[in-house]
């Protein structure tokens, strides 16, 4: 992998764990509703990316608007579903079943090669994650953590699916999730949750400030830029090096919401930094 693709997917797994920390502080602090949160964070980037909604369609449009599906409302709406009863350390430990799911269905369906030295080092770097996140009793069994499963496999089937769409612009991908999210959690947070008005009046502040960080930095920023970069590698390269992202969002809890570190944060940093590096040397050239 280039040096300046490897920096700009570790300036998009900053991005995503910075969102950890704004969404904690949002969420936890503010009676700030998720599926009205979602709905005004895929608002902002309609505003910002509306003009490019407009450019000429792909050859294989439908699969455009699957991709968009799987990795826009579907993962949302569970994931958003999930977390309603599960617990945010027992979330955190299901969804890197992103990483193997990925992986197994870039072998099976893209007949993508990972080669011996590139599995130990994603292995390496999956149970130095675990390690990082795992909390004794935090994984017992709740039907939330079903969802978040199904949240992240259909995550994962929409990064197989971008490997099949053909040349897209990364604006046409991030336009067209932000225009399923915004009709989809729209209708959820009008169904599902209550007293909008009042929230927007006590807590308008946090909502947009988590709003506006979501849509900019995740949204157009880290999704935009990891669309380009699945088209550009192998998905079993570039899904296996958001295990940095854990690493990134622990590291800012600590400063900015003062969170306790623990030992296991060393030692899964210790075992998650050189498998990065091993999967980012060992994978294959971009064409």
């Amino acid at each position: 992998m280039r040096a300046s693709d490897f920096l700009l997917l570790m300036l998009c797994c900053l991005c995503w764990a910075g969102n950890f920390v704004v969404s904690a502080w949002a969420l936890g602090t503010n009676p700030v509703p998720p599926f009205m949160l979602a709905f005004i964070r895929s608002l902002i980037v309609l505003i910002c990316m509306s003009p490019f909604i407009w450019m000429r369609p792909p050859k294989y449009w439908g699969r455009l608007l699957a991709v968009c599906a799987c990795v826009g409302p579907i993962h949302l709406g569970f994931l958003y579903t999930g977390l309603q009863t599960a617990s945010a350390s027992g979330s955190s430990i299901v969804a890197q079943m992103l990483i193997p799911f990925a992986t197994i269905l870039s072998v099976i369906f893209l007949r993508e090669k990972i080669g011996w030295i590139r599995g130990l080092g994603i292995i390496g770097a999956f149970i130095g994650t675990l390690i990082m996140i795992y909390e004794p009793g935090a994984l017992s069994f709740d039907i939330g953590l079903v969802y978040i499963v199904i949240a992240y496999f259909s995550l994962a089937v929409g990064s197989i699916l971008m490997k099949t769409v053909g040349d897209v612009d990364w604006r046409q991908y991030v336009v067209w999730v932000a225009l399923m999210v915004f009709v989809s959690m729209g209708l959820a947070t009008a169904m599902f949750e209550t007293n909008q008005t009042e929230v927007w009046a006590s807590s308008k502040w946090p909502l947009l400030i988590a709003a506006s960080y979501a849509a900019l930095a995740v949204s157009i920023v880290a999704h935009g830029q990891y669309f380009k970069l699945i088209k550009k590698y192998d998905v079993s390269l570039i899904v296996p090096l958001t295990l940095i992202m854990p690493l990134f969002a622990s590291i800012l809890g600590v400063v900015f919401l003062k969170e306790t570190i623990y030992m296991r944060y060393y030692i899964g940093a210790a075992l998650i930094l050189p498998c990065v590096y091993v999967i980012a040397k060992r994978g294959k050239p971009s064409p």
